[in-house]
């Protein structure tokens, strides 16, 4: 077998590879051991004697699949998660959410006319003070409040009656 090192070498330096991505042709072995000179290396690749190899593919297909199954909730369990939950879904976020969507609630209502500014305030206090987890606690207390409200009025027209 013919000695290549300096034909691979010089290969290497003109097409600004390493050697491993240097091939030549098995079958021209005694053609290229002419070449020792970059002259003549060059007219070898000229000739396709001696090519520069492809790049080796790195497929993404793999993590393109994982990520759509991720959109499904798989690959999600406890085992796989790193760093406090905080850090996946911060608690300052769903706060911001949940107070956001209560006080948009109140200012409904408020405008609709089915609470005054008084019992607002109060149960706007009462959002930011943690008493209410959802809308529907909130619309739940407001139709209790409302209730009672209403019946202590009923009540009280009924006690005039009764008095007069």
């Amino acid at each position: 077998m013919v000695n290549l090192t300096l034909q691979r070498r010089l290969a290497t330096s003109i097409l600004g590879v390493g050697k491993g991505k240097v091939w030549m042709d098995p079958n021209e072995v005694n053609e290229i051991a002419l070449g020792n000179s970059r002259r003549a290396i060059k007219k070898l690749i000229k000739d396709s004697f001696i090519i520069k190899k492809k790049d080796a593919m790195h497929s993404r297909q793999r993590a393109r699949v994982r990520k759509e199954e991720r959109r499904l909730g798989r690959h999600t369990g406890l085992g796989k998660r790193k760093g406090p939950s905080d850090a996946r879904m911060p608690t300052k976020m769903l706060w911001m959410r949940r107070q956001r969507t209560l006080r948009r609630l109140l200012i409904k209502y408020r405008e609709a006319k089915k609470i005054d500014k008084h019992l607002y305030h109060k149960l706007y206090l009462a959002c930011k003070a943690n008493q209410y987890k959802s809308k529907k606690n909130l619309a739940d207390a407001v139709e209790k409040i409302i209730y009672k409200k209403n019946l202590e009025v009923k009540t009280g027209a009924q006690k005039a009656a009764i008095r007069h």
